[in-house]
């Protein structure tokens, strides 16, 4: 069976849902005409290292051609179209991601580990915190045990495990449940004490969508584990009431094309 025999079975299997159909150009179209580069290949790393389109390279050369940009941090007129044109970047971010500017920064990294790497590095971890991740998780997430640990503070993942059906009584939330797994700590001196006061800071991070499986979580945990994590995991020292628990809520797959609902469900 040749390639154009098989698209053609693929085709008429899944057609309907093929190649952005609602689109202005469908993905047949795209890659004749902006990435006619590609030829042969079968590029799948999308999720990692997307392609520049031809236009897109069009549109950075006649930018770059036609304007002086200096230091966005001094004062000239160079520098000044700079800082202007960065924060226009950081807007188109925050937007596509429904996230204010009055509750979100925009931080440019060099990737999803670098930025993963600055929440580890920077998160208030203490002897009494700890961080939460679901087992399914991207590897860089998991990277972030090593800065829990090395501060003292408990490391542990979960299962979440959502029921297919609901009952007319029953929501979202109490249909979820969450299995806690073993505790890691290097030291002993976080172990929680009865009475403990301050300030208390956790961690909990899941993936919108599993890299590997697929598998798309619901987003209405980011307020599960804010409101209700002492009731989920009942018997875990980790979720009082005393606490504040952030979420880190890694969208690298699912937003390659699809914008956020974050600003329904407010992940940190």
């Amino acid at each position: 069976m040749n390639s154009e025999s098989e698209k053609g079975q693929f085709l008429k299997e899944f057609g309907i849902n093929y190649g952005y159909p609602n689109a202005p150009k469908n993905i047949d179209e795209i890659r004749a005409t902006e990435f006619k580069r590609v030829k042969d290949t079968v590029y799948l790393d999308h999720a990692g290292a997307t392609l520049y389109s031809e236009s897109q390279m069009e549109a950075v050369f006649k930018d770059l051609s036609s304007s002086v940009y200096g230091n966005p941090h001094s004062q000239s007129s160079c520098s000044l179209a700079s800082e202007d044109i960065v924060g226009k970047a950081r807007q188109q971010v925050l937007n596509f991601f429904n996230a204010s500017p009055r509750e979100y920064s925009c931080i440019f990294t060099s990737g999803a580990t670098a930025a993963l790497k600055l929440v580890g590095e920077t998160f208030p971890w203490s002897s009494h915190s700890s961080f939460m991740y679901s087992m399914e998780n991207h590897n860089s997430v998991l990277g972030i045990r090593e800065y829990a640990l090395s501060k003292g503070a408990a490391a542990f993942a979960v299962d979440i495990e959502e029921g297919t059906h609901l009952g007319e009584s029953e929501s979202p939330k109490s249909n979820l449940e969450l299995t806690q797994h073993h505790i890691q700590r290097r030291s002993e001196g976080g172990v929680l004490k009865e009475g403990m006061e301050g300030n208390t800071y956790n961690l909990f991070a899941f993936p919108s969508e599993c890299n590997f499986s697929g598998r798309k979580f619901d987003p209405n945990l980011v307020k599960i584990i804010k409101e209700e994590s002492e009731r989920i995991l009942e018997s875990s020292q980790y979720c009082r009431y005393k606490y504040k628990n952030y979420t880190l809520l890694f969208e690298n797959s699912l937003s390659r094309g699809i914008p956020s609902t974050n600003a329904k469900f407010m992940a940190d």
